[in-house]
């Protein structure tokens, strides 16, 4: 149950609030997605019951733990109703902001946050580039973000102790990583007689990708990234990205990478045998515990972006805002109370309650500002957790406690915590990506949708040897580009780009 419980916090991983005015009795209706197979319940939660014995807002739950289930929810409620009073942790698309605020059924906020929402107003006004990601091209913010200074990030984990074992350094560059991968195959880092090691593991082209960085590019999910003048590339159709189908080709020739990695599902990846021996070397993922148990992440530490040219980069992959966590709709008589409830979220101790409670009550500080749920993690339940906290599922809106949870009392998850930190100096932002437009997402979503799947499966071909990496077969390649629109995407992006720079 112990390790359960952490590798719970891992994923997931006093107060008394001042209302300016005694608040009145109040009813509203939220609607909400907890994220898939969530158990968490809004109605028992002690973050909600509290908020509703100091503000008097009294909540009526409408939840839902499968996400295609909670888009067909959202459809009905926009198409034929009744709308929720207020969206929470919403999942709300930019498409769907521009859409319901043109409609009006969902309402701006921005005119009254000033007033009604003051520590998001502050943060916002203080961080220009945060107004900036969450305000839409007809000027509106429909919906507030979660606020993320340390976002969750697809990091690349080696394992220190076979490092350690084999008396290898640190890979610095992609050289010398595939040095360390070679004797990762070789050399039986694992002490179990068998050439059972996966050096690297994967899923697919998409993470693959992120090891751009080791040849001076970064790119987003639309394979596009700006260079230092805002002039909007195509990354598959440069020396780069042929530089990096190479290494690949080579690394699966000598099995470095799992030969499985283009065809398997992250859960058969894991192993369920306690006593078996670790296999991975090298994988991506937000922490090891994607494929690793308590006991054995403890071998893995995060690899630092790997130089190029005397620099080192990783990409960005979320930034700090995510959009169309809180909205409010037409059928709300009341939204500045509703924003000045949300409001406690973006403070410290607001925003402390939801991931742990109530100091003294439900968590505690050592002597050394350490915390830890009451009763240590040998008592802790995962019912406990549900009913203590609102963040273990779902993105919710809020800036993120990141201080508080960096001191979280068990050293295991605070020393991933302090690995995750490692990675900040070097993050890039491939391209800006602000919302479009529904006139400009149509325009775009088709020529995403027939480039990225062509140069995924090109990608994967390249890599198995499908297709041989030949001069006449990389310019077959990006000829096929240029006659998908990769000329179109360029220019529209360029032209999204200059209109909101």
């Amino acid at each position: 149950m112990r390790i359960r419980v952490l590798v719970r916090l891992v994923s997931i991983l006093c107060l008394a609030f001042v209302w300016t005015a005694a608040a009145a009795e109040a009813s509203f209706v939220m609607a909400g997605f907890d994220g898939d197979e969530s158990v968490l319940q809004w109605e028992s939660n002690a973050f909600f019951s509290r908020m509703e014995a100091r503000s008097g807002i009294h909540f009526t739950f409408e939840v839902y733990a499968d996400f295609p289930k909670w888009q067909e929810a959202k459809q009905r409620m926009f198409s034929s109703g009744p709308l929720p009073d207020v969206f929470f942790k919403a999942a709300l698309s930019t498409e769907e902001l521009l859409r319901y605020t043109e409609s009006g059924q969902i309402i701006d906020l921005k005119p009254l946050l000033e007033e009604n929402a003051p520590h998001v107003w502050t943060l916002l006004t203080e961080h220009p580039q945060w107004m900036e990601a969450i305000t839409l091209p007809n000027g509106k913010i429909g919906a507030l973000p979660s606020i993320n200074q340390l976002p969750p990030q697809n990091a690349m984990w080696i394992n220190k102790q076979w490092l350690d074992e084999l008396k290898l350094d640190m890979p610095a560059d992609a050289q010398s990583l595939m040095t360390v991968l070679r004797a990762f195959r070789l050399q039986d880092p694992n002490r179990n007689g068998q050439r059972d090691e996966v050096p690297l593991a994967f899923l697919g082209s998409w993470d693959l990708k992120f090891l751009s960085h080791a040849f001076g590019a970064v790119a987003n999910d639309y394979n596009l990234y700006t260079d230092a003048d805002g002039i909007v590339h195509y990354w598959p159709l440069e020396d780069s990205f042929v530089e990096l189908l190479r290494y690949l080709r080579e690394m699966y020739r000598e099995e470095l990478l799992d030969q499985d990695g283009f065809f398997t599902m992250d859960a058969m990846r894991i192993s369920t045998d306690q006593k078996a021996p670790v296999r991975y070397g090298m994988f991506f993922g937000p922490n090891p515990f994607i494929l690793s148990n308590y006991e054995e992440n403890v071998q893995f530490v995060l690899l630092p972006p790997l130089r190029y040219d005397g620099r080192q980069i990783y990409r960005d992959l979320y930034g700090e805002i995510l959009r169309g966590t809180f909205a409010i709709s037409s059928a709300c008589t009341d939204p500045a109370a509703l924003l000045r409830w949300v409001d406690v979220l973006y403070t410290d101790e607001g925003a402390i309650e939801a991931m742990a409670g109530l100091e003294g009550v439900d968590y505690f500080l050592d002597e050394d500002g350490y915390w830890m749920w009451k009763g240590g993690l040998d008592n802790l339940t995962m019912e406990q957790i549900n009913d203590t906290t609102l963040y273990s599922t779902g993105n919710m809106p809020w800036l993120f406690p990141l201080d508080f949870h960096s001191r979280f009392g068990e050293e295991g998850v605070r020393r991933i915590n302090d690995e995750l930190l490692k990675i900040r100096p070097y993050l890039a932002t491939p391209a800006p990506l602000p919302s479009l437009t529904l006139e400009e997402n149509a325009r775009v979503l088709p020529l995403q949708n027939e480039l990225g799947a062509f140069v995924d499966e090109s990608f994967a071909r390249f890599v198995l040897g499908q297709d041989d990496l030949t001069d006449e077969s990389i310019d077959m390649f990006r000829q096929g580009l240029l006659e998908r629109g990769t000329n179109e995407m360029i220019a529209f992006w360029q032209e999204v780009f200059e209109r909101t720079h």
